[in-house]
């Protein structure tokens, strides 16, 4: 039975990675245009991806936060916007590149490896890219990432009563995208963070019959 929800609003890694066979039985898609409380009834955590609507995340501001004040966990990665997140995020360029020109000066250069989604982590396993950082943040957040100019790249509170955890990473996304092939050590982490269950072992794959694939017409 699925316990996160994947809010979704028609990006294709987005539901690459929610019907990849390691994690289907765990994410559950939520077209955001659609989300109510009925949805988020029975779920243990709501995951917003990158690239997703912020427009309509404003619009469902309410649902997100009654949500975190049943206690529940939310993840949030990417950008932001201010209409919605008591936080401020800038957009700075995006290194593709630096393992390749710079390898010992990622993008991250501070990571707390307490953090459940982060024990266990290589450096390398921890940062790929990041999108933007945070200039601020609400009160008493517990910073878990930084770069080296020490501006937050991710960050924990439990200010609304459950559990709000915001990266200028793109996991879900690039593991989506499956471009980069050593996301499933964050990931699995991820979800078992989000859910309580640890996804199987092994890399995600695709199921064609998700996509039609052999479907008879």
């Amino acid at each position: 039975m699925a316990k996160i929800g994947l809010l979704f609003n028609g990006v294709w890694s987005h539901y690459a990675l929610a019907t990849a066979p390691k994690y289907r039985d765990l994410y559950r898609l939520l077209y955001v245009h659609d989300l109510d409380a009925a949805a988020l009834r029975d779920l243990d955590a709501l995951a917003i991806p990158f690239q997703s609507n912020q427009a309509m995340l404003t619009e469902k501001q309410g649902l997100i936060y009654d949500f975190l004040a049943a206690g529940k966990k939310v993840f949030l990665e990417g950008d932001s916007s201010t209409a919605w997140l008591d936080a401020q995020w800038e957009d700075r360029p995006v290194n593709n590149y630096w393992w390749v020109t710079d390898p010992t000066n990622p993008p991250v250069s501070d990571t707390n490896y307490d953090h459940p989604v982060y024990q266990g982590l290589t450096p390398r396993q921890a940062c790929w890219h990041t999108h933007g950082v945070y200039t601020r943040v609400p009160a008493g957040a517990e910073i878990i990432q930084t770069n080296a100019a020490g501006e937050i790249i991710t960050w924990q509170t439990h200010a609304y009563g459950g559990t709000l955890l915001v990266s200028t990473l793109d996991p879900l996304v690039e593991h989506g995208v499956q471009q980069i092939t050593h996301l499933d050590n964050y990931v699995d982490r991820l979800t078992e963070w989000l859910s309580g269950v640890r996804p199987p072992a092994g890399r995600l794959t695709i199921d064609a019959a998700a996509y039609g694939e052999g479907a008879t017409v």
